[in-house]
């Protein structure tokens, strides 16, 4: 459900938007195995940016061992926690363009995370997006903390082509991860896309080893009746 509503005498806000949604995912048996009730505050700001507010109430059912870290295992059971979290978007003008808090249950803990977004046009057809993103998760089982360190860059070819990369390590995974797509919308609403990715493990001594390796083209074409 959404509702919305525009701010005509406000210089710096121009709409309000309230959201709420529920997500319910039974198992083969008909038992609750997920749930998600999420309840959003959104201030869209006339300068382009954004500001929201986001409280999820969250239900996880584990069938059996998960172990959500390394030498930290969550036991069998249901799961009831909460969570809130603040972002706020800046506009196109901003260099750090969007900043993002959340603080809240995790399974049978707490996590905090933080995360810091840029974007930096070098010209008007080529742009970098640095992402880093720390979570610390405190849970009867054991703490740890994990880092999601990314960097995007895309070059407009054309108004309708443009080439990006894509380069992610995450902490949690020790994986190194990294892809380069094409794209090409050779008419409205049809496009070629040419993506070519790899995944390496930083686990152990030396470079990171390979352990994926796809490429991939797809191709859609609409039509029209």
């Amino acid at each position: 459900m959404r509702y919305s509503r525009r701010l005509r005498s406000n210089a710096a806000i121009r709409k309000l938007n309230f959201a709420a949604s529920l997500d319910y995912i039974a198992n083969s048996v008909g038992g609750l195995e997920t749930r998600t009730q999420t309840g959003i505050f959104t201030i869209d700001l006339t300068d382009g940016g954004k500001l929201d507010f986001q409280f999820t109430r969250n239900y996880e059912l584990l069938e059996e061992p998960f172990e959500v870290a390394e030498g930290v295992a969550l036991p069998i059971g249901g799961y009831d926690y909460d969570e809130f979290r603040a972002r706020l978007t800046l506009g196109p003008l901003g260099k750090i363009t969007e900043t993002t808090v959340t603080r809240g249950g995790f399974f049978s803990g707490n996590r905090t995370e933080v995360s810091l977004g840029a974007r930096l046009d070098v010209t008007t057809q080529l742009a970098f997006e640095p992402l880093v993103s720390a979570n610390w998760v405190d849970l009867p089982e054991g703490q740890f903390t994990t880092k999601l360190v990314s960097a995007r860059a895309t070059f407009s070819l054309s108004p309708r082509s443009f080439l990006g990369a894509l380069v992610q390590y995450n902490s949690s995974i020790d994986s190194l991860t990294a892809n380069v797509r094409f794209r090409w919308e050779y008419q409205p609403g049809s496009d070629v896309f040419v993506v070519y990715s790899e995944g390496r493990t930083t686990r152990g001594l030396g470079d990171p080893a390979l352990e994926s390796r796809g490429f991939v083209v797809k191709f859609t074409r609409l039509l029209r009746f």
